[in-house]
């Protein structure tokens, strides 16, 4: 895997900010009745993990929000033959915009998501054994199994709505609630076999290990393809200041 997708492309995300400022700074004729920006702080937790988000009202219909969120989960993920152990690792920056078209609480969120989130698998073997493509290996022909599956988005597009106005002047806490999703792409999937003692590199039985060990990489990639959009629940609270 290349060294570009395993760190978020500042460069891309930063620009990305940048729009999100720019479409959401107030006009220059805007009311006089306006108020002056108000900020907020939220505590958010849900489907990208725990986090916060620092809300900037550019006027009384738009929010700027910034924010990042992460956690880890271990989970068993399994295809046709292997059987894994997962490590999800969360890890997200969000700038969003959101607009409130009747100036109250609902709001339709869009903006931007880097994401920097991967998921590191380990083949376990059954009874000593890994079965691949209908073929079964000792633990001392195949010595490990292990892998990694990243989205290729770096900065993936957010689409949302929700209940809650961080900067809202009606109180300063505020309760919050977001559904939405991350078109994450394609994801890219590597698996790697090492070859065990009796089955040294170079030799027939490992160049057939490690030629199974491509065809469970694409059945990897196949379960991992159906999750290309990203479904955002979260609860939050947020206090004014």
């Amino acid at each position: 895997m290349s060294s570009s997708l395993r760190k978020i492309r500042i460069p891309a995300f930063l620009g990305a900010v940048a729009l999100l400022l720019i479409l959401g700074a107030p006009s220059g004729h805007a009311s006089t009745g306006a108020s002056a920006m108000n900020f907020g702080l939220s505590l958010r937790a849900g489907t990208l993990g725990a986090g916060l988000d620092l809300d900037a009202a550019m006027n009384r219909s738009f929010t700027l929000r910034l924010g990042y969120s992460g956690f880890t989960l271990s989970h068993s993920l399994n295809t046709t033959d292997v059987n894994y152990h997962g490590s999800l690792k969360l890890s997200t920056l969000t700038a969003l915009l959101d607009w409130y078209p009747f100036k109250g609480e609902f709001h339709l969120t869009a903006g931007v998501a880097g994401d920097n989130t991967r998921l590191d698998v380990t083949g376990e073997p059954v009874a000593g054994a890994y079965t691949i493509n209908g073929h079964t290996y000792t633990t001392s022909q195949l010595g490990t199994l292990t892998g990694q599956a990243k989205f290729s988005h770096s900065a993936a597009p957010y689409l949302g709505l929700g209940w809650g106005n961080p900067v809202g002047t009606s109180s300063r806490v505020h309760f919050l609630f977001d559904i939405g999703a991350i078109y994450t792409g394609n994801p890219v999937v590597t698996l790697n076999a090492q070859c065990g003692s009796l089955a040294p590199a170079g030799s027939v039985l490992c160049g057939t290990i490690q030629s199974d060990t491509a065809l469970e990489q694409h059945s990897l990639y196949n379960k991992i393809n159906k999750f290309q959009w990203y479904p955002i629940v979260d609860l939050g609270v947020a206090l004014r200041f």
